[in-house]
């Protein structure tokens, strides 16, 4: 292959691995906003059901993106979790109050429309899972695998739709 041909082609992949990546990422932006859980169709760990649940979603540029999200439990108590992260991979800070001490969260982008994390406690994986938005921009779904405080691992799906 002549030099030509060469620079070609290598043209050619990085295009189409940087025009992948951005789609990835364009598409993934349909979870920027403001998500109610719908509880009749999610599924939870038994007493774990909440009173009510909302999830915030903003763009904060350079791929950053930082989510609020607030839980009511049943007995009427506040649990706050935020946290400020890329779909790199990398572990970011997580805050919390009111609910279980999370210490950090990992994004991996799995295709247009889902991506992976985990979440730490204590160095310790707390909760695995799949955030997936609908085509449609309606629907986030988070398909989950927790670790109670007596070491069992529980499988939850919590379904929002879109305000």
């Amino acid at each position: 292959m002549t030099s030509n041909g060469f620079a070609r082609h290598f043209a050619a992949a990085l295009l189409l691995l940087f025009s992948t990546g951005a789609t990835a990422q364009q598409d993934l932006k349909l979870k920027f906003g403001t998500w109610k859980l719908n509880l009749q169709k999610s599924k939870f760990a038994p007493g774990t059901e909440p009173r009510s649940d909302t999830r915030i979603c903003e763009d904060r540029g350079d791929g950053v993106i930082m989510s609020t999200h607030t839980t009511v439990n049943m007995d009427g108590q506040e649990a706050l979790t935020i946290y400020a992260a890329k779909s790199d991979g990398k572990e970011y800070p997580v805050a919390t109050r009111g609910s279980g001490a999370l210490s950090t969260i990992a994004f991996h982008v799995i295709d247009d429309y889902s991506e992976s994390f985990v979440l730490t406690r204590d160095g310790k994986v707390a909760t695995r899972g799949v955030t997936s938005t609908s085509k449609d921009g309606k629907t986030l779904t988070m398909t989950m695998t927790t670790t109670n405080s007596g070491g069992k691992s529980e499988q939850v799906v919590h379904i929002y739709d879109k305000q």
